[in-house]
């Protein structure tokens, strides 16, 4: 989960972004690379700080050693590019062991997915080599590192060419900011809360318990997540850079690729790119690369062992689901289908939770009702504190604002009050952000 502290959204990101905006244009990559390097530090310190510094040179010295011919030195083209792709990933896994909290490695796991596309598609002779400067004002680009699009060189110059800096992209994405800002402050870090009590104040869960902790650590993952990649994207918005939304209500996915697909687009669009190139790979080597991705998403969020069964157990049931016959699929009820995927989802999301295979046989007989099956008196009481935050956590997991704004369009009268009622809420969604960051930094 993202670590928002009050000196970061009081100090930093405004002055980064304020800054942004007056300085001239050549100077603004500068100004966001500054501003990415000191979030950076801010969230995981100077070993996170040196870790992306090492990142950045390395990726750049790989660049650099490529050799321009092919021909007899393509098997010398692959050696390298294969070394600096696993270099590249060597830095988020030292991050893994010796980073203060997890948090801190999502800029790293960023950059690692970004120059490994710079680095394939450099051997590929698609891109030209860069000075050490651009490629480091490319690469700790600060909205970049917050939103987690890893993005092609070419898509992200051509991003810079077509920047317009104007009023309105300023009020969106200060609207942007201040949702995303809302969802970690007061969505995910309360989830955070409330995860930790079920998990810490009941050692004999029932069925309802599990399924309830489950859940609450989905939220914690999904507004976490969602709210740092809005977080950037208004900050990217505000100075001109418009960035793709990278989720994409992934509820209403009616199979697991689906959802996996619209949970953290960007990442889904780079693993097409890079992972798979080609649509008619074997079954063979889409379950290698599903491994691939799964299980380095396991060992990241998750805990060791488990975490790498719950990669395995993703990438078997995503290889299953591709074997399948589209047409069989499309039989079964959108609905169904929909609540097939979530429960899948779920039971297979406790293994994140778990850190020793003790812990994952003690949550799965509890999950399958082998402790009782009604909540427990503890859940209740919390389950009365946090009711409200619940249920507002379940509606947003729907595009409701979506829905709303389409349905406004079509009346002037109720377009203009929509649009009263958005800016009212979204002052709202500010001042309860602030007072919960507040809270928070008196707390300690």
């Amino acid at each position: 989960m993202i670590r928002l502290t009050l000196p970061l959204v009081l100090y930093i990101l405004p002055a980064v972004t304020v800054l942004t905006l007056l300085v001239p244009q050549k100077r603004k990559p500068l100004v966001l690379a500054l501003g990415g390097l000191a979030c950076v530090w801010l969230t995981g310190g100077s070993p996170a700080l040196i870790l992306l510094m090492c990142m950045t040179v390395s990726a750049w010295l790989v660049l650099r050693l490529l050799p321009v011919q092919q021909g007899a030195q393509g098997r010398r083209i692959k050696l390298r590019m294969y070394a600096g792709i696993c270099l590249q990933f060597l830095f988020p896994v030292l991050g893994r062991l010796f980073l203060p909290g997890r948090a801190a490695l999502l800029p790293l796991l960023i950059l690692a997915m970004q120059n490994t596309e710079y680095i394939c598609d450099r051997a590929n002779k698609r891109v030209s080599i860069p000075g050490l400067f651009p490629f480091f004002c490319y690469s700790a680009e600060m909205p970049r590192l917050f939103a987690g699009p890893p993005l092609q060189a070419d898509a992200a110059a051509t991003m810079w060419q077509q920047r317009k800096q104007t009023a309105e992209n300023l009020g969106s994405g200060a609207a942007l900011y201040i949702r995303g800002l809302f969802q970690v402050t007061c969505l995910a870090l309360p989830m955070q809360q409330l995860h930790r009590a079920l998990s810490e104040l009941i050692p004999e869960k029932t069925l309802l318990d599990e399924w309830l902790t489950v859940m609450v650590y989905y939220f914690m993952l999904y507004f976490s997540l969602k709210g740092a990649a809005q977080l950037g994207q208004g900050i990217a918005q505000m100075t001109g850079l418009i960035y793709p939304d990278s989720f994409d209500s992934p509820i209403l996915a009616g199979t697991h690729y689906g959802f996996w697909t619209r949970f953290m687009v960007p990442v889904s669009a780079w693993a097409k790119r890079v992972l798979f190139p080609q649509h008619d790979a074997d079954t063979g080597s889409y379950f290698a690369r599903m491994l691939l991705i799964f299980c380095g998403i396991g060992l990241t969020v998750g805990s060791g062992i488990c975490g790498l069964l719950w990669g395995i157990c993703c990438a078997l049931l995503l290889t299953a689901e591709h074997l399948l016959n589209p047409k069989w699929i499309a039989q079964i009820p959108i609905a169904a289908r929909r609540v097939i995927v979530a429960v899948t989802l779920l039971i297979f999301l406790g293994m994140l939770r778990c850190g020793s295979l003790q812990q994952l046989v003690t949550f799965y007989s509890g999950f399958f009702g082998e402790r009782g099956l009604a909540f427990s008196n503890t859940t209740g009481y919390l389950i009365k504190n946090y009711w409200f935050l619940i249920l507002i956590c379940i509606a947003a997991l729907f595009p409701v604002r979506k829905t709303v704004t389409k349905h406004m369009e079509k009346n002037i009268a109720r377009r203009i009050a929509a649009e009263i009622l958005t800016v009212v809420l979204e002052f709202g969604m500010l001042a309860m952000s602030m007072a919960e960051l507040m809270s928070s930094y008196l707390r300690g």
